[in-house]
């Protein structure tokens, strides 16, 4: 597509393709003001919700459509048109956003990643973007935006992980993963082949998944490091308090 149509793409002040991602050695994004690109956009859409059926699409990287100002149009009032742009191309259909600026989502979206992705470890990185791939950074993203949960959409905290290949993780610290992901967002993802878990692996992936009455009191840093959460659990008080830098539980 980018060889067949290269004047679909957004380019720079020299007329140039704009790499507007990092990620698989760069990529470049479509503008969204060329009619061209609107008409293929809405064909993929039509296809994919349409002809194939799908009730739900979940669309990543949407950032790449506003990383460079085009058209005389800020950052931010292109990333408002792009999100006008997929909501009018699914209509009623349910749309889970993901890797976008969160205020141009408001009210576009049916559920929203709001945070960075989850590491395999519990590696704290100092002196990063607060989006990027890290644990504890994600457990701060899916407490403190619990806010956005039911207001502007339904959360998406990111996966959480039962199983033991593959991981860096101790156990301990993934079921905390998934008690958070479970106790502050609305949205549950797993990736896990389940046939694997033992019987302690099952029971955690049932309590994840079992529907609850929620109510949270309050969660905030106690201590450095230290996040306290209190919540009710149909009807019954909760405390959670564990140390965001390794994942901890704290007595």
């Amino acid at each position: 597509m980018f060889r067949e149509h290269p004047e679909w793409f957004i380019k720079d002040k020299y007329g140039k393709p704009y790499n507007t991602g990092h990620n698989w050695g760069g990529f470049y994004s479509l503008d969204i003001y060329n009619e061209g690109a609107r008409e293929y956009i809405k064909h993929v859409f039509d296809t994919v919700l349409n002809d194939w059926g799908y009730d739900l699409v979940k669309l990543d990287f949407l950032y790449g459509a506003c990383v460079l100002p085009i058209h005389n149009k800020t950052r931010g009032e292109i990333m408002c048109d792009a999100m006008d742009l997929l909501r009018e191309c699914c209509k009623d259909k349910l749309i889970l956003g993901c890797g976008v600026p969160l205020m141009p989502a408001f009210g576009k979206v049916d559920y929203c990643r709001i945070g960075s992705d989850v590491e395999l470890s519990w590696k704290n990185t100092r002196h990063k973007i607060r989006d990027d791939v890290s644990t504890p950074h994600t457990i701060c993203n899916t407490i403190f935006r619990r806010h956005l949960n039911g207001r502007a959409w339904m959360n998406d905290p990111d996966v959480f992980l039962l199983r033991d290949y593959n991981m860096k993780m101790s156990f301990q610290q993934r079921k905390l993963v998934a008690k958070i992901n479970s106790t502050f967002g609305s949205l549950l993802f797993i990736s896990d082949d389940v046939s694997t878990y033992n019987q302690e692996q099952k029971d955690a992936l049932k309590a994840t998944f079992a529907q609850k009455d929620i109510k949270i009191i309050s969660a905030e840093f106690v201590e450095k490091d230290v996040m306290k959460a209190v919540f009710e659990e149909d009807g019954k008080s909760i405390t959670l308090k564990f140390n965001v830098r390794n994942g901890e539980y704290v007595l």
